[in-house]
């Protein structure tokens, strides 16, 4: 009668990553009766058990994570026109700064941006951002460069 169960020392197929292949190999763990490691007859590698005939199990891939906070609801551009009229009117005694990122801003000055015309400056985002109203939008433009 013979006995074809596995255990420890029983010599078994798997696949091993330093022969690139299916290679003979002695069974070195048993956890709860199935294997666990094994041992390469050729190279002498011991590694995890890595049947030659399952088919490498597919990782699926993780939904992206959004990393983005809630977006701010912008200002309506009525709003924006109305509160920029506004400002812009407050301060039509200050002088027009031409905008250029070497130049230094203050808080409530008004600037003439090439591009985006008439603006105001609101707030200091960072050391070297204005947060500035124009007519159509609020900008966030470099300063002090």
């Amino acid at each position: 009668m013979t006995n074809n169960t596995i255990q420890a020392g029983s010599s078994i197929q798997s696949i091993c990553r330093k022969c690139k292949g299916a290679t003979e190999h002695h069974v070195v763990v048993m956890v709860e009766g199935t294997i666990a490691k094994v041992q390469c007859k050729v190279c002498g590698g011991r590694h995890a058990y890595r049947s030659p005939v399952e088919k490498p199990k597919t990782v699926s891939p993780r939904p992206a994570k959004n990393k983005k906070l809630a977006p701010v609801p912008a200002k309506k551009p009525s709003e924006v026109l109305e509160h920029w009229t506004k400002m812009i009117n407050e301060a039509s005694g200050e002088p027009i700064l031409p905008y250029a990122m070497d130049c230094a801003f203050q808080t409530g000055d008004v600037i003439d941006h090439q591009r985006f015309g008439l603006g105001y400056v609101q707030k200091f985002m960072k050391p070297n951002v204005i947060e500035v109203l124009f007519k159509d939008s609020i900008k966030n433009l470099r300063c002090n460069k």
